[in-house]
């Protein structure tokens, strides 16, 4: 698209802040000799790279305006600029440490929230902004509410100088997760994709697959899977990937709907996946202060069992359809594996090793995995063709990084929200006088909290909301923590996939042709396991790892030996309705 010189220099602008957004992450984790944390705060950071994804988002937003929007959005942008410096200078002076509600600060405060707010409604949609207006709203009319709310007496000026400087909200700490190490990792999905990564995991995937049916099928749920470890988004990860394992389904002769469904289901389980897991991982982990090499170790077992259900549907239904098909099967035999794309392992290698330094040494393998897998785009593509690769990828990656930043910030407010009104602590407390009369409906009415959740957030926004307000209340009950982290989890994960909403699934249906409705409810049938499995994962901590040896060695063979058995009862099932569908389903390609 040809742009007017004024909207190309606009562009330019927002490709500079797009960088920064992308580089100061990795400057701030680096930090050589220290230059950085000598010097600022972690406040003047976060500012800094909120100031820059607004002015992204903004910016970038000129591209399809009209002409009579775009000064609006100049604007916008030169206030969060101007803002951002404002702050920055404020963190680094005495100022900071006794905050009144001057008129300056004031000023700065409502522009950094509506800026802010603005940003996030054109890069995450109505539900964040929604999400956002309601949780300020009810967080100033708190104290005026009375019971089960908590909060003290606050003026306007106050509570709208303390969601912005008082360290909770706005520049709270989910931004700073998201924003230091969250980040990162989206910046290394972006390496790997450029470095061949991507395509050498599909090949392994079709590989894996070859000995058994359902070629396509396997290696949707392999190759879906492996990406979803990288790129930790499922709708991301169904648009990536979704246009080659669901076009190989369909010629294999799967129902569009069932493609979509098992592309959407494998692209969410992803999340599940360790060692890179979504962004809710690492949020759970300052959270729940659970060290998140443990959390990756602990949801290693329930995801094996989740593909070994999975690959197990996939047999039966395969074969099924095989059995239908009147044409040979096509010729699925995949490329060829070559000795150069065993590079590729090495950016995993560099994480799992970074990781051993502890907790504290995620961020940091984040940016070792991007930097590893830079290194060997540049050995195997050189550096021209990683660089024109990388040139290709980079605007999307740009744009998922503002992204987050910005949802980070908006999810701050609910934090900051709850700490203020003390309705975390009421609804906790009210969680666990219901949990004496039974632990199962209190899990139920969990569940149903973060599915409805998801019809407008994302799984990051609905692990943060549900985790702060209800986990405590399971804690209290007896729940292992890591247990109550992880069931809230899966069903942020599981929103993704569920009606009315269904952001994977409504991905996959625009791919694949059939409708929304149909890919939904397919991937719910092929992914009911995941509605089960987060309520075993709280009756039995072993599968965990969060119990006594003998505890878990006896849970791990139990539930692997019920979950498969039901599979394949359930893939049994699921390929008879299947088969009978195929022939009103199956359209030409």
């Amino acid at each position: 698209m040809n742009l007017s010189p004024a909207r190309h220099a606009l562009s330019v602008v927002s490709s500079v802040a797009g960088v920064a957004v992308v580089l100061l992450p990795v400057l701030w984790t680096l930090d050589p000799a220290r230059a950085l944390s000598a010097r600022f705060l972690g406040e003047q950071f976060l500012c800094v790279l909120l100031a820059s994804a607004v002015i992204f988002i903004l910016l970038d937003a000129v591209r399809n305006a009209r002409a009579s929007g775009v000064p609006l959005l100049v604007a916008g942008s030169m206030v969060a600029a101007v803002a951002g410096g404002y702050l920055l200078a404020h963190f680094g002076s005495d100022a900071a440490l006794f905050v009144l509600p001057t008129p300056l600060i004031l000023a700065v405060s409502v522009s950094v929230m509506v800026t802010v707010t603005w940003a996030v409604g054109l890069s995450s949609g109505r539900a964040m902004v929604i999400l956002v207006i309601a949780t300020l709203a009810v967080g100033y009319l708190a104290q005026y509410l009375g019971a089960p709310f908590h909060a003290a007496p606050v003026s306007v000026a106050r509570y709208v100088t303390y969601m912005v400087v008082g360290g909770d909200a706005f520049l709270g700490q989910a931004l700073a997760v998201i924003g230091g190490t969250v980040t990162l990792f989206i910046l290394f999905g972006a390496m790997f994709e450029a470095s061949g990564g991507t395509a050498a995991l599909d090949i392994l995937a079709l590989r894996l697959a070859r000995g058994g049916s359902g070629v396509a099928i396997k290696a949707t749920i392999i190759s879906s899977a492996l990406f979803g470890t990288v790129s930790g988004s499922a709708t991301s990860n169904v648009l990536t990937s979704g246009a080659v394992t669901i076009t190989g389904m369909r010629r294999m002769g799967v129902p569009a709907p069932q493609a979509g469904g098992i592309e959407a289901l494998s692209s969410t389980l992803g999340q599940l996946t360790p060692p890179v897991m979504g962004a809710a991982a690492f949020l759970m982990a300052d959270i729940s202060g659970i060290p998140y090499g443990k959390i990756a170790l602990s949801a290693a077992i329930p995801a094996a069992i989740c593909y070994v259900i999975m690959l197990l549907h996939a047999n039966r239904y395969s074969r099924s359809i095989e059995t239908t098909r009147a044409e040979a099967p096509p010729d699925d035999t995949p490329p060829p594996l070559k000795w150069s794309m065993l590079w590729h392992i090495a950016p995993f290698a560099a994480i799992t090793v970074t990781m051993v330094g502890g907790d504290r040494a995620t961020a940091m393998a984040g940016v070792m995995g991007a930097a590893a897998a830079a290194a060997v785009g540049i050995v195997l593509l050189g550096p021209r063709g990683f660089v024109a690769r990388l040139r290709d990828v980079m605007p999307r990656t740009m744009r998922a990084m503002a992204m987050l930043v910005l949802a980070g910030s908006g999810l701050g407010v609910v934090v900051g929200a709850l700490n203020l009104t003390g309705l975390d602590v009421s609804l906790a407390l009210g969680l666990v006088h219901l949990g004496e009369a039974s632990l199962f409906l209190s899990l139920v009415l969990t569940a149903l909290a973060a599915l409805v959740l998801g019809a407008g957030l994302s799984t990051s926004g609905v692990y943060i909301v549900v985790a702060s307000l209800l986990v405590p209340g399971l804690v209290q009950l007896g729940v292992e923590p890591i247990a109550a982290h992880m069931f809230v989890l899966y069903f942020g994960v599981v929103s993704m996939i569920t009606p009315p909403v269904a952001f994977a699934a409504l991905a996959a249906s625009g791919i694949s042709g059939a409708r929304f409705s149909e890919t939904a409810f397919a991937a719910m049938r092929f992914g009911w396991f995941l509605y089960v499995l987060p309520f075993l994962l709280v009756f039995f901590p072993g599968l965990l790892l969060a119990a006594p040896l003998p505890e878990t060695t006896a849970t791990l063979a139990i539930a692997a030996a019920i979950l498969a058995g039901a599979g394949w009862l359930s893939g049994r099932a699921t390929s008879s309705r299947h088969v009978v569908a195929r022939d009103v389903c199956v359209g030409p390609d």
